[in-house]
């Protein structure tokens, strides 16, 4: 077992602020009302968005996302979610000392009901620009229900906490990628879009959209992390290129939120170039939705801190012990792939030590400044 523990240079103030705000120094096991409080505050707030959402879909609501929405199973869901947000709240002012948890929660699920609770209307009109909370929400309450647990009960690291060093920058790079996440699909798709639209009638005789659907979406993994290996291979050789993509690799530890610390210049160039030869191929709308649904989970999982491998399997897919090693301290550049391993085999750049894992990740000295609007200045200032 690797109990590596990271330095406290990794700590940031916004760290420090969220640890005396919601935090105390009582027992946090299973029993003490610490979980049931998190879980009662993470439903009451997603409750309260959820419900500014249905009052101001125009705004806060994807263009992609909003017409597809189920408007009364969402309503289910959101009163199911402010229900069982109150009751781990009382929960907690029940059995826990420090009822700091507790109370916030309730506060947010009567602020929830205020609003309209499940009932609320949904508001109309038009709105100058969109910001994605519907989607953040959707994402951070499925990610997290999914792999926090886990990651409690299948710890790599039993000694890393839900809030270890850098969480909340961590959680910073989650939040502004989802809200922004038209203003960076028109960066990333209009530059494919162009050079696709002109190179894409010499190749157009292909049409990739008459194969059965799961053939095609394994050519679109295929190309995609063949793209994407060199581009991502470029990140780490090219001198100007390296600090953008060295912000991803400054977390020390790694957890399924660790994905999200990128760059918006790592984002928009590594999507653009690998987005480029899929649409100039011309892959069918279907199979490019499939993809990204593959690829956003298997980004989260390869991150994850999960003690969670499978023997010959894990030469022929990305696991998580595969992108550990990517993010190791030594050796560096390696297993750059995202799908398949093999494809570093073919490029020399594979490590894979039979049943070890990393005993260190991150950069070796720390160079990238742990806050989050640092990191985003940091590579200008290289």
């Amino acid at each position: 077992m690797n109990e590596t523990q990271p330095p406290e240079s990794q700590r940031t103030w916004l760290d420090q602020v969220a640890e005396d705000l919601l935090g105390d120094r009582l027992p946090k096991h299973f029993g003490t009302g610490w979980y049931s409080g998190l879980l009662g505050l993470f439903l009451s707030v997603g409750s309260f968005l959820a419900v500014l959402v249905f009052h101001f879909p125009q705004w806060l609501t994807l263009s992609e996302t909003a017409p597809r929405y189920p408007v009364e199973t969402m309503r289910a869901l959101l009163a199911l979610a402010i229900m069982a947000g109150y009751l781990f709240s009382a929960i907690n002012v029940i059995l826990r000392p420090s009822k700091r948890l507790g109370l916030t929660g309730l506060v947010f699920c009567l602020a929830a009901v205020l609003g309209g609770g499940s009932n609320v209307e949904v508001g109309s009109g038009d709105a100058l620009f969109r910001v994605g909370i519907d989607w953040f929400i959707l994402n951070i309450v499925l990610l997290a229900l999914i792999f926090v647990p886990l990651e409690r009960a299948l710890p790599l690291h039993r000694d890393q906490g839900i809030f270890r060093p850098g969480w909340t920058t961590d959680g910073i790079y989650f939040l502004s990628s989802h809200i922004a996440v038209e203003l960076m699909t028109f960066f990333t798709l209009l530059p494919a879009t162009v050079v696709a639209q002109t190179v894409h009638a010499q190749v157009s005789g292909l049409n990739p959209d008459r194969l059965p659907l799961v053939v095609e979406v394994f050519c679109v993994m295929l190309v995609a992390d063949l793209a994407q290996y060199w581009v991502h291979r470029g990140f780490h050789r090219i001198r100007w290129a390296w600090p953008f993509h060295a912000i991803h690799h400054s977390s020390r530890q790694l957890d399924w939120i660790a994905g999200s610390r990128l760059h918006v210049v790592d984002i928009i160039v590594t999507r653009g170039l690998t987005l480029t030869p899929l649409l100039v191929i011309g892959f069918s709308q279907q199979a490019l939705y499939i993809w990204l649904v593959i690829i956003a989970v298997q980004a989260t999982l390869n991150h994850v801190n999960i003690r969670f491998d499978v023997p010959g399997l894990n030469q022929l897919l990305v696991l998580p012990r595969f992108h550990h090693w990517h993010h190791a301290v030594e050796p560096i550049d390696r297993n750059f792939a995202v799908h398949f391993p093999w494809i570093d085999r073919l490029f020399g750049t594979f490590h894979l030590p039979q049943r070890d894992w990393p005993p260190e990740t991150g950069i070796a000295g720390d160079p990238v400044p742990p806050e989050f609007l640092r990191q985003l200045t940091w590579p200008f200032r290289r």
